[in-house]
C-alpha cells in the first residue's frame, strides 16, 4: 500500500545560505524546464547543484557498467547495475541523480535507522529564499509538506500516531473479506474470455476499489481519481521520460485536493466508519489532525493504497509466471503464500528507493557525504545483496526473508504493509484457483519509465477458458 517508499520513505533536500559554504541541492530555482535539468526529479525535488570533487575514485577491477540510473536499460533492469555497486562502489556519487546512491544492505538499514542525520522532512528545514519560486513546485510541496512520509521526529511521530489510530480492529477484520469479493468480481469478468490484462483489469482496480472504500470515497468516482494520482505518480516516481513531472503533479494535487475538501466537508456533516471520519476524529494525548493534515494525508492514504500495491501484485505475478516451477509450488501447497508474497516483495519490489537529505558530514566507506547533499538508499538493491540473502538472484517461495527491505525500515515503516500483504495473498491463491493453466502472452514487458516506483506497463496474461 505505501509509496512513496514501500512505506513511509523519502526525504528531501536541506538548504544552507550561501555564506555557510554549504552545497546548495534540491529545488530547482528557474529558468530550469524541469525536463532538461542536470539533476534527477527524484521523490520531490530537481537538483540543479554543482559538480564537485568527490573523494576516493572507484578501484576498478572490472569494466564499468553504464552508471546513469535514469537510462532506459538500467530502468528497464536494474539488477546488474546495483550488483556492480554494492561490489565496486557502495556509496557511489551519481552525476545523473546528483545525489548519493546507497547499495549495500547494511548501508541502507543504517540510514533509516539514523533519521536524525539522515533527514526525511525537506519542507521545514528549507531556507525560503532558494525555494523555487515556480507555482507548481509550490503548489505540490503545500500539500506534501503535510505527508506523514515527509516528516522527521517529533512530528512524525505525532502524525504517525494519530493516523495509526484511526486504522481500527473492525476494519481491518472486513478487510479480508472486501478484498476477496472484489478480486471474484472483477475476475467474474474475464474468466470465460482465456485472456486479459492483468494491470488494467485487476491489478489496478482492486487496491483502488479497496483503498477508496476504506476512504469513503464512492466506486464511482475512481476514474477521475486515478486521472489525478497518475499525474502525481510521474512527480513521485521520478519519471524518466520527457514529462514536466512538476506540472503533473500541480494539476493532480489539486484535483485530490478539491476532491478530499468536498469528501471532508461531506463527513463532518454525516459521519461514518470510514478513515475519512476516523482521521478527524484521531486523537492522542489531547492532539488532533488539522484539517489540512487530515485532507493531505487522505491523499497519501489513497496515493499509496493503490499505487504500490498495483505494482506489487503486477511484479509478483509476472515473476511467478516465468518462473513456473515456483507458481507450481504454490498451487499445490497454498500454505506457502505468506512467505512467497515476501520473497516476492525482496525479489523486485513496487517501491525501489527513497531520499533522504544528510543534516551533517558523514565520512562513509572512504568517501564524505557533506550537509545537504542527497543520499538515496536503494532497497531493491539492498534486497538482492548476497551479505543479507543466499542467492539472492533466485526466486525462491520457500525462502523466509522476513528482514526484507520494500517496506522501508524502522519509524518510517510502512503504515499500511498489512494491507499490501493481504492483497497480494488474495490475489494470488485466487488467480492460480481460478485460472487453469494460467501463463503470460507473448511479448516482452515493459516496464514504467520511473526511478523511485517500479511497475509494469500492461501484463497481458492467458489461461484455458471455460
Amino acid at each position: 500500500m505505501c509509496r512513496p517508499g514501500a512505506g513511509e520513505v523519502s526525504a528531501g533536500p536541506l538548504y544552507a545560505p550561501p555564506s555557510s559554504g554549504l552545497r546548495r541541492v534540491g529545488v530547482c530555482n528557474a529558468p530550469c524546464d524541469l525536463r532538461g535539468c542536470a539533476g534527477a526529479h527524484t521523490d520531490l525535488f530537481c537538483v540543479t547543484s554543482p559538480t564537485r570533487a568527490r573523494t576516493r575514485p572507484v578501484q576498478e577491477s572490472s569494466p564499468r557498467p553504464d552508471l546513469d540510473l535514469k537510462s532506459w536499460r538500467n530502468v528497464q533492469d536494474p539488477f546488474p547495475l546495483y550488483t556492480w555497486l554494492r561490489d565496486h562502489d557502495p556509496v557511489h556519487w551519481s552525476e545523473s541523480l546528483n545525489a548519493w546512491v546507497v547499495t549495500r544492505y547494511e548501508d541502507v538499514v543504517d540510514i533509516f535507522n539514523r533519521p536524525e542525520t539522515f533527514s526525511s522532512d525537506r519542507f521545514r528545514k528549507i531556507d525560503e529564499r532558494y525555494a523555487s519560486q515556480r507555482p507548481a513546485v509550490r503548489a505540490v510541496a503545500e500539500v506534501l509538506g503535510h505527508w506523514l512520509v515527509f516528516r522527521d521526529p517529533p512530528d512524525h511521530d505525532r502524525l504517525r500516531e494519530l493516523l495509526q489510530s484511526s486504522f481500527t480492529p473492525k476494519q481491518l477484520a472486513s478487510s479480508r473479506d472486501r478484498v476477496q469479493r472484489t478480486v471474484d468480481a472483477l475476475l467474474d469478468r474475464v474468466v470465460t474470455r482465456g485472456a486479459m490484462d492483468f494491470i488494467r483489469e485487476l491489478a489496478f482496480p482492486l487496491p483502488a476499489i479497496v483503498i477508496a472504500g476504506l476512504m469513503g470515497a464512492p466506486e464511482e468516482d475512481l476514474e477521475p481519481i486515478k486521472t489525478w494520482s497518475d499525474r502525481l505518480a510521474a512527480y513521485l516516481g521520478g519519471a524518466v521520460d520527457e514529462r514536466d513531472n512538476f506540472a503533473e503533479a500541480s494539476a493532480g494535487v489539486a484535483g485530490l485536493v478539491d476532491y478530499f475538501h468536498a469528501l471532508l466537508r461531506e463527513r463532518e456533516r454525516r459521519p461514518r466508519d470510514d478513515l475519512m471520519s476516523l482521521m478527524l476524529r484521531a486523537e492522542h494525548a489531547g492532539d488532533h489532525l488539522t484539517r489540512d493534515e487530515v485532507v493531505a494525508n487522505g491523499i497519501l492514504l489513497l496515493f499509496a493504497g493503490h499505487e504500490t500495491t498495483t505494482n506489487l501484485l503486477g511484479n509478483g505475478l509476472f515473476h511467478l509466471l516465468r518462473h513456473p516451477a515456483e507458481a507450481a509450488l504454490l498451487r499445490a501447497d497454498p500454505s506457502l503464500l505468506h512467505g512467497a508474497v515476501e520473497e516476492l516483495l525482496r525479489y523486485d519490489g513496487p517501491v525501489p528507493a527513497t531520499v533522504k537529505v544528510a543534516t551533517e558530514d558523514v565520512p562513509w566507506r572512504g568517501r564524505t557525504i557533506r550537509r545537504g547533499d542527497m543520499v538515496v538508499p536503494f532497497m531493491a538493491s539492498a534486497n538482492r545483496d548476497p551479505r543479507q540473502f543466499p542467492d539472492p538472484d533466485a526466486l525462491d517461495v520457500r525462502r523466509q526473508p522476513e528482514r526484507h527491505l520494500a517496506f522501508a525500515w524502522g519509524i518510517h515503516f510502512c503504515l499500511g504493509a498489512w494491507l499490501a500483504r493481504l492483497e497480494a495473498r488474495v490475489v494470488l491463491d485466487t488467480v492460480f484457483r481460478r485460472l487453469p493453466d494460467l501463463a503470460l502472452a507473448p511479448g516482452e514487458p515493459r516496464w514504467k519509465p520511473m526511478i523511485f516506483l517500479r511497475g509494469l506497463e500492461s501484463l497481458p496474461l492467458v489461461w484455458e477458458s471455460t
